[in-house]
């Protein structure tokens, strides 16, 4: 295995020696469509694109982060997190690649190595997202059951930016996962105003439940109803009818 590595890695380091600057140039180009692509939400064409570009230009870190971006929206988690490693390998210094790592990890449920690598990221006093980066240690914090760490870095996502939908929605969470409903039903509240738009109704279903839990039915039947009319696509949309029929029957 390890003279498989090596052959590899030497056939890498010779293929960018002989890189020309056509090529590079060329690379860029596919790199740009790539991106154009993903944002797009393409992945199959940004794929494809992205794989040119890597043809041309292998030790390009850019190209192997947005590789490892357009792996971890098809889910392919392992790819991502392959071509994530790389594009740190080309630049140690390369952050975001490395809290797009972390998120990536977390999806693995590699916990405690997602709050390693995001940590580089918040000391990197250099990177411009530190609300991406404090968002994910939260996530790593959160999924292990760690709730009062993973408030705090959530608040320290949301001073950085107040209306990251994730931040304040898991900000939320931590405080209904720690039974703390006095607290967690107006930072619910506020977080379904930033994720509306978004059409992301998590925070929308855990302040329904919230209010259930503080015994304020009425205000809980009106937030479940709001889930069934408003995210007719939604992941709770099903839980919140069932919820529904339970509270109307027990009138």
């Amino acid at each position: 295995m390890a003279k498989i590595i090596l052959t590899f890695s030497l056939f890498i380091l010779a293929a960018c020696a002989t890189t020309s600057a056509s090529d590079s140039e060329k690379a860029e180009l596919f790199l740009q469509m790539g991106s154009t692509q993903f944002g797009n939400g393409n992945y199959p064409a940004a794929l494809s694109a992205l794989l040119k570009a890597e043809e041309l230009d292998p030790k390009n870190p850019a190209i192997q982060n947005n590789l490892g971006l357009v792996y971890f929206m098809r889910q392919r988690y392992d790819l991502a997190e392959k071509h994530m490693r790389k594009a740190i390998g080309l630049n140690p210094k390369y952050s975001e690649a490395r809290n797009n790592l972390s998120r990536v990890l977390i999806e693995e449920g590699k916990f405690s190595e997602a709050e390693k690598e995001v940590q580089i990221v918040i000391d990197d006093l250099t990177y411009p997202s530190v609300d991406k980066a404090y968002v994910n240690m939260g996530l790593a914090q959160f999924n292990q059951k760690n709730y009062k760490d993973a408030k705090e870095s959530f608040l320290h996502a949301i001073n950085a930016s107040r209306d990251n939908c994730i931040a304040n929605a898991y900000y939320g969470r931590s405080f209904f996962e720690m039974k703390e409903y006095d607290k967690a039903a107006p930072a619910l509240d506020t977080a379904i105003g930033f994720c509306q738009r978004a059409l992301y109704d998590e925070p929308h279903y855990y302040s329904a439940l919230t209010y259930y839990r503080l015994g304020d039915k009425d205000k809980s039947m009106a937030r479940f109803s709001e889930i069934v009319k408003l995210y007719p696509e939604g992941k709770y949309r099903e839980k919140s009818k069932a919820m529904l029929d339970m509270l109307r029957k027990a009138e």
